[in-house]
């Protein structure tokens, strides 16, 4: 029984918890081209696009270069 309860109260407290996927690990990469689109290459495995006019990009723009990771948390 005490078992189970275990088991019910760490389902409840994950089920709280955000989610979060790692999308890509590595650096991030863009030529002259792609970078004026914002086009970035995330390690070998993704590709971020983002709104050319918007301040997503900039900050992408800025980190060229630099090695990270892509994260997604569900909300």
């Amino acid at each position: 029984m005490r078992a189970l309860l275990l088991v019910v109260v760490l389902g409840a407290v994950l089920e709280g918890q955000p989610r979060t996927y790692t999308l890509a690990i590595g650096g991030v990469g863009s030529t002259d081209q792609e970078s004026q689109e914002c086009y970035f290459a995330i390690g070998q495995g993704a590709m971020l696009v983002l709104h050319p006019a918007g301040e997503p990009c900039r900050v992408a723009r800025a980190l060229v270069g630099k090695t990270g990771t892509l994260m997604f948390i569900v909300d």
